[in-house]
C-alpha cells in the first residue's frame, strides 16, 4: 500500500488527512555570520595580540557590521519564511492560513468563512463568497536599491483575493509568502504560487461542494 508522510505520521492515501505546517523559526546568535563576526576580532588578537587588534581596528570593526548586517538580512526573510501558518483539515473540515496581519479560516461543517485583513474581520457564509483569485507580482532582476524596491512591491501587491457580497468591504486580500527562498527568487516565486494554487483548490473543493 503507498503510503504519504507528513509531520510524522504517516497516513494511507485513501484516509483523509489533517495537518498542521509549520517552519522552524530562525535564531539569529545562531548563523554563520554572526558567528564570523565574533570570531574576526577573536582571532586577531590572538594572533596578533592588542596591538595588532587596535591597529585593525579599521578593517574588523567594518568587516563585523558588513557581517551583521548581511546576518540581519538573512534572518528577517528566514523569519518570513517561518511565519505562515497553514491548517489542512479533510479530516476536521477546518482550514487557514494566516500570515502577517491576515488570515482566512474555513469552517467546512458550518459553511462560514471568517477572513482577516489588517484591523478588520468579518465572518461570512460559503453563500456570500463570490469569487476568489490570486495576484503573483514579480520583477525580473534589478539590482541594488531598486531591486529592493521593487521586491516591497511586489510583496504588497500579491496575495489572495476573495470578493464577498459586502458593500462595506467588496474584496479581502490574505497575504503570502515562500516558506524557501526570497520573494524575488526562482525558488521563492514558485514555492509561493505552488501555496497560492493549493488555496484555490482548496476553495473549489470546498466552497463549491
Amino acid at each position: 500500500m503507498h503510503t504519504c508522510a507528513f509531520d510524522s505520521v504517516k497516513l494511507t492515501l485513501d484516509e483523509p488527512m489533517t495537518a498542521t505546517t509549520e517552519v522552524k523559526q530562525p535564531n539569529f546568535l545562531m548563523m554563520k555570520r554572526v558567528w564570523i563576526a565574533i570570531a574576526l576580532p577573536i582571532v586577531i588578537f590572538c594572533f596578533l595580540g592588542i596591538q595588532g587588534l587596535v591597529q585593525l581596528a579599521i578593517v574588523w570593526v567594518f568587516a563585523s557590521i558588513m557581517l551583521l548586517m548581511f546576518a540581519y538580512k538573512k534572518f528577517r526573510i528566514k523569519k518570513w519564511n517561518a511565519s505562515t501558518r497553514d491548517h489542512f483539515g479533510e479530516q476536521d473540515g477546518m482550514w487557514s492560513h494566516e500570515f502577517g496581519s491576515t488570515s482566512m479560516k474555513l469552517d467546512q461543517h458550518r459553511g462560514l468563512i471568517h477572513l482577516r485583513e489588517e484591523n478588520k474581520q468579518k465572518t461570512y457564509p460559503f453563500s456570500a463568497v463570490k469569487e476568489w483569485r490570486y495576484n503573483l507580482s514579480t520583477t525580473r532582476q534589478r539590482t541594488g536599491l531598486d531591486r529592493e524596491l521593487d521586491r516591497t512591491h511586489d510583496f504588497r501587491e500579491s496575495g489572495f483575493y476573495i470578493a464577498v457580497d459586502d458593500v462595506q468591504y467588496p474584496e479581502w486580500r490574505v497575504m503570502f509568502f515562500p516558506q524557501k527562498g526570497d520573494f524575488n527568487s526562482q525558488e521563492g516565486i514558485r514555492d509561493t504560487e505552488l501555496q497560492l494554487k493549493r488555496w484555490v483548490h482548496i476553495f473549489d473543493k470546498t466552497i463549491n461542494r
